[in-house]
């Protein structure tokens, strides 16, 4: 009863003094109005002295207002009263240095939240599309999703801050430096001309750590990176290469080249990453640059990689971006003739674009990727200046002042370099609009006459090419030999991971890519031996061309790829 009656007490009392309060407001505004009333009567009179002629206005009565309005009035300014008071006292900063630690621990943990949520979205396993029933990719499809292990099997976990946003991921592929260099892999670069129009092309060579050792008056010596180099270049090799075909305005020095040449050699692979002409810090020798259509540089290159292989060596082709659509386009047109090397067991494209349309590039990606092409006119501007011709040097400058990707290649298409689709695939000079160099340098067109296993990865984050490779698919899964695998984050030539069973959670984690690619390799690797173990033949797959058996002539397949392009 005591209690009650203090909590009576205390409730009279903040009555009474709420009462009061309304009693000095009411004082105060009456007071106010007393003052104002009279300053309003010594205004007039002064008015009437110096205006006798101006009559008085009529004092109107002061507007009565009702009891409820006046309840309602007094109700809102004590809650707006109440209210900043409240304000003031919560949205105080803090001024100490715990105070501050708090706020700022509870704002890092909202954000690492969202982004463990993000994160937590994100992570699932990739889709894998293809014709796995009954044909020679069957048992390569098999072995990458036969357990929850698997490659394509387990969930992909993007890293955090990192992986779990496209852009982002796909800026960290770029920029950063890949692996450290190490004693032990050894590096160097190889020089080679091309035959057709005598342009220089660059081959940068990474090969597997040494392992071999030799004692030395106690001490561990191991052989000389210069002495084995020189033994590679002068016997055959042996290991299995894999040849890396990079993006547009990149080289080999990008961090995504770097990171993967370091995976094939930490699986006792060689890396070779191709340096299109003009790229790399090599001098342009020709006044042609290198397109998204041309395929004659990749053809030379593999060829002059074979000849230094072993009788049962291989080689692996694995493209970039643009680097995937010119893979794919050499694939298509050697597999359709038959003209592949044997000794090339495969394939993996990245982020292939499938369909070049310069014009669908939104902004502001269409503007860089222009500026970096002007970039490269602008270092090689001496080359270009050596041909005379005035309708080459008007395309030139056309394309110095293009402000997109797409205004750049309508620029450059009539000096474009190319080739004709068919054996023996003829260097030929310029295009007669950029949409016919569109159509000409995309790989969708021949991607079902791919004779050898091809690995297409696409992100479903990817901004540059999704787009236009979502809608292209079909052309791929025609083909029994092509495997499309399709994740639901990575960016373009991103996928930063941070696996489940890695402590490391932050930032850039390792390359899902590389992974998947190093795997499909391994598997290919092993189906090939397997075959060559039971019949000695090398693996078979399926043809697909609807001209095996005829005999084929340029203008049949003019008229099929024609078709295509209408298609």
């Amino acid at each position: 009863l005591s209690k009650a009656q203090e909590k009576i007490n205390v409730v009279a009392d903040s009555r009474g003094c709420l009462d009061m309060d309304i009693r000095r407001s009411e004082t105060k505004k009456n007071n106010t109005h007393t003052t104002r009333s009279d300053d309003d009567k010594k205004g007039t009179a002064t008015t009437n002295t110096r205006t006798a002629s101006r009559q008085r206005r009529p004092k109107m009565p002061p507007r009565r207002t009702s009891s409820t309005s006046e309840s309602l009035r007094r109700l809102s300014s004590e809650f707006s009263r109440r209210r900043s008071s409240f304000m003031e006292e919560t949205l105080e900063l803090p001024d100490s240095f715990t105070g501050w630690s708090v706020v700022i621990s509870g704002l890092c943990s909202a954000v690492l939240g969202h982004e463990m949520s993000l994160q937590k979205r994100l992570t699932s396993p990739p889709l894998v599309f293809g014709q796995t029933s009954d044909n020679p990719l069957k048992s390569i499809h098999d072995q990458l999703t036969h357990s929850k292990e698997s490659i394509f099997a387990r969930p992909i976990q993007p890293s955090l801050f990192v992986g779990t946003r496209g852009s982002i991921a796909s800026a960290a592929a770029y920029a950063l430096g890949g692996p450290a260099a190490k004693d032990r892999h050894i590096t160097f670069r190889q020089i080679i001309t091309m035959s057709s129009d005598g342009a220089k092309i660059a081959l940068d060579w990474e090969l597997p750590a040494d392992t071999t050792t030799t004692i030395i008056g106690g001490r561990r010596e191991e052989e000389n990176p210069k002495e084995r180099q020189e033994q590679f270049l002068k016997k055959d090799i042996t290991q299995p290469v894999v040849l890396i075909l990079h993006g547009i305005n990149n080289d080999t020095s990008f961090g995504y080249m770097k990171s993967l040449m370091r995976a094939c050699t930490n699986r006792g692979w060689v890396a070779v990453g191709m340096n299109y002409r003009g790229c790399g810090g090599v001098s342009l020798s020709t006044p042609r640059g290198y397109t998204g259509g041309y395929t004659g540089d990749l053809r030379s290159v593999v060829l002059h990689i074979s000849s230094r292989l072993a009788k049962d060596g291989k080689l692996f082709l694995v493209g970039n971006s643009l680097g995937s659509n010119i893979l794919v386009k050499y694939l298509g047109e050697e597999g359709f003739e038959q003209t592949l090397p044997s000794c090339v067991k495969g394939g993996i494209s990245l982020g292939n674009p499938l369909h070049i349309d310069s014009l669908s590039i939104s902004f502001p990606w269409g503007h860089l990727l222009s500026l970096g092409a002007r970039k490269g006119i602008l270092e090689h501007f001496r080359s270009f200046r050596k041909m005379n011709n005035p309708h080459h040097q008007q395309c030139v400058h056309k394309a110095l002042f293009a402000a997109t990707i797409g205004e750049f290649d309508k620029a450059m298409a009539p000096i474009f370099v190319r080739n004709d689709p068919y054996f023996p695939f003829t260097t030929k000079i310029g295009y007669a609009s950029g949409e016919e160099y569109w159509t000409d340098a995309s790989s969708f067109k021949v991607a079902q006459y791919v004779s050898v296993p091809l690995l297409t990865l696409l992100s479903k984050d990817d901004f540059l090419v999704y787009n236009t490779s979502v809608q292209k698919m079909t052309y791929l899964l025609e083909n029994p030999n092509i495997m499309v695998v399709k994740t639901k984050c990575g960016g373009h030539l991103g996928w930063q991971e941070s696996p489940p069973d890695s402590k490391n959670m932050w930032g850039v984690g390792t390359s899902w890519a590389d992974t998947a690619t190093t795997d499909f390799i391994d598997v290919v690797l092993q189906s090939t031996q397997s075959k060559n173990n039971k019949d000695g033949a090398g693996i078979g797959l399926a043809a697909t061309s609807s001209f095996i058996g005829e005999k084929v002539t340029p203008e049949d397949l003019n008229e099929h790829l024609r078709t295509n392009s209408r298609l």
